[in-house]
């Protein structure tokens, strides 16, 4: 089975979504062996089609989904989306690109938040791209660039721990032993394990510091972007705050903190105080460089730099309170107390403005939405998933899933959780949704039977690669594969004289870390022969709308 080529593939001009020799690997621990979950498969859909994407657990089907989504990107080939190749897409434009490509999650429970109420699950899209139109503040967008720079340095600079910590642990013990047997009778046998405790524990102790001085910088960083930007990113939230007030909060921010830089230079002693004053130093330096940028351009501080001056406070009111006593330092507490509990207040207040005001403007396309996917708004909209049946969570699945009205939805087995009643409703509810949207589907199940009777193409998947790509009645009718036929001779016939007995295979799947090589199927094909061993199937064309990667195909021709 499993095989190359793209015969299956139809021209470029003529299709929406194209994936081609996509590759999925994920590695195994540190043993330096990875998980082949997708190995080179190619597929496409036309405007408007539904492709069945089908194959046992574990083949690969979830796994290409999430690849087509980016999900996480996939290890190497390339998707294609109404011309825009998704995978050389950066952070911001691939954001820009979700809402023409949704997913229906496989678990409908697991997929929404428990703790939400259905008006925030369902409208949450809207409200999120209300304010991507409305533009995002700048310092949104360096916070996310800060953040995924601080990971790879903490990536980078935490690799050697894997190392130093076995050595750290050895200089440990030998360390005790050296110690313990200096008042003990066996001094004089073991008082050589204090030089290599030594040797071996000195330089491990400094690259530890080093390493846990760079991630304490970091961290502080961090920590004080986390505190400032959630003001940038909700300035809307507080108001219109005049540009000249908040340049007066970056200059406050920034005059606090060559001040507490000064007064604390010398109140730190030891090897840490290093590290404590370059965490300072960092951090004023960063706020005087927002500063001066915003000094040219005054709209970039905004409510920002009221965040940034309130954080400032924090930091005076911290630096007198440990630094007064008695009477002076509860004084000092209590009225910070007071005044921070205040401010909270008021922040949160506007939060919750805000969050109602978008919750209003969204509920009429929430309520639309709900109804369309035959959910009572009325009785939905405060209630949160877990009060709903598995059914009923899977139509508010989809229910956000269409209410940015994409193009492209990926359905993740979202039948297989439920019972038959409920799968014909939720399949009959997704062949409604995209005639009334015009949608373009990918329903990615295991079950033959179901994939028939929704999909216009069927791509049939076994152990990360494809294996016959046809029509769903010419594949039912005369699969070419013969994994194609082990999975049509598994369907439950209703007829007690059919004889159901199940193609004999043998049972175990083989491992995708070390797939069998030609033929991926050949371990488990009655038709194997030395050379599916040796040599890789490609894709062909058997019949009308019909294409196998098989060298023996079932129809057809032998494979030249």
């Amino acid at each position: 089975m499993a095989g190359v080529g793209k015969a299956h593939l139809r021209d470029e001009t003529e299709t929406l979504l194209r994936a081609e020799d996509l590759v999925v690997e994920f590695p195994v621990g540190t043993t330096g062996n990875v998980v082949h979950a997708v190995s080179g498969i190619s597929i496409d859909l036309v405007e408007g089609e539904t492709l069945g994407l089908v194959g046992e657990s574990g083949c690969g089907k979830s796994t290409t989904g999430k690849a087509i989504m980016q999900i996480p990107g996939p290890t190497s080939g390339s998707v294609v989306l109404d011309a825009v190749e998704l995978t050389s897409l950066d952070d911001e434009s691939m954001r820009r690109t979700r809402p023409v490509l949704q997913m229906i999650f496989q678990d409908p429970i697991s997929a929404l938040n428990p703790r939400r109420t259905v008006r925030d699950i369902v409208g949450e899209p809207l409200m999120v791209w209300w304010e991507e139109e409305d533009g995002r503040p700048p310092t949104s967008v360096w916070f996310e660039w800060w953040g995924r720079l601080f990971q790879r340095v903490a990536g980078v600079v935490t690799k050697p721990l894997r190392y130093l910590v076995p050595l750290a642990g050895v200089a440990l013990v030998l360390w005790i032993i050296s110690e313990a047997a200096e008042d003990r009778r066996f001094e004089s046998q073991l008082s050589w394990t204090q030089v290599p405790a030594q040797i071996i524990g000195f330089p491990v102790l400094a690259a530890l510091l080093a390493i846990a001085a760079v991630l304490v910088v970091l961290g502080i960083v961090w920590l004080a972007l986390a505190v400032i930007v959630p003001f940038g990113v909700v300035s809307k939230v507080l108001g219109e705050v005049p540009a000249m007030v908040g340049l007066a909060g970056a200059a406050f921010a920034t005059a606090v903190s060559a001040f507490l830089v000064w007064r604390t230079w010398n109140s730190f002693v030891g090897g840490p105080a290093w590290v404590l004053r370059g965490a300072m130093l960092v951090i004023t330096t960063v706020v005087g460089l927002w500063l001066l940028a915003s000094l040219t351009r005054p709209a970039r501080a905004g409510a920002s730099g009221i965040a940034a001056a309130l954080v400032a406070l924090v930091g005076l009111q911290l630096f007198y309170i440990s630094g007064l006593d008695g009477n002076a330092k509860l004084a000092v507490l209590i009225a910070t107390v007071a005044v921070n509990y205040l401010l909270y207040r008021v922040v949160r207040r506007q939060l919750a403005a805000r969050q109602n005001e978008l919750r209003e403007r969204a509920e009429p396309q929430v309520r639309e939405m709900l109804e369309t996917v035959g959910i009572n708004p009325d009785d939905a909209l405060d209630r949160k998933p877990f009060e709903f049946s598995g059914g009923q969570a899977q139509r508010l699945s989809i229910a956000r899933a269409l209410i940015m009205n994409p193009k492209v939805i990926i359905c993740d087995e979202p039948v297989s959780a439920l019972d038959v009643s409920v799968q014909a409703q939720i399949l009959n509810l997704l062949e409604e949704m995209k005639e009334q949207y015009g949608l373009t589907l990918v329903f990615i199940a295991h079950d033959l039977a179901v994939v028939k009777n929704v999909s216009d193409r069927v791509a049939v998947m076994y152990l990360g690669k494809i294996c016959e790509v046809a029509d769903p009645d010419a594949l039912y009718e005369h699969p070419a594969h013969p994994y194609s036929q082990l999975l049509l001779s598994a369907i439950p016939h209703p007829d007690p004289l059919v004889d159901a007995r199940v193609t004999q295979v043998a049972a175990d799947l083989p491992s995708p870390v070390s797939p069998p090589s030609g033929c991926r199927f050949r371990t488990r094909c009655p038709l194997a022969q030395d050379r599916c061993a040796s040599e890789e199937p490609v894709i062909r064309k058997v019949a009308d709308d019909q294409y196998v990667a098989c060298h023996y195909p079932l129809i057809g021709e032998v494979a030249p």
